[in-house]
């Protein structure tokens, strides 16, 4: 059985347009999807740099802290 392009084309379509729609994506609005995978982005990469920022923060005091006893014990001597 062979079919044409047009019907091979509708039936991609369809299981696209069903598959998005399974997945909570208006295919109705693609600009709006655009959006949101946009904010989602946005979301991701400031969450990333809080985590950076967050675990160098923490370096920062554990060494801070490791110095400042290390000066101690060399005062107390």
């Amino acid at each position: 059985m062979t079919r044409t392009d047009d019907e091979i084309r509708a039936i991609v379509k369809a299981t696209v347009e069903e598959t998005l729609l399974a997945l909570g994506i208006d295919t109705d609005e693609p600009l709006e999807a655009q959006k949101d995978f946009q904010h989602l982005r946005a979301w991701r990469t400031s969450s990333e740099t809080v985590k950076r920022q967050g675990l160098v923060t923490a370096m920062g005091i554990l060494i801070t802290g490791l110095l400042g006893l290390i000066w101690l014990a060399i005062q107390n001597r």
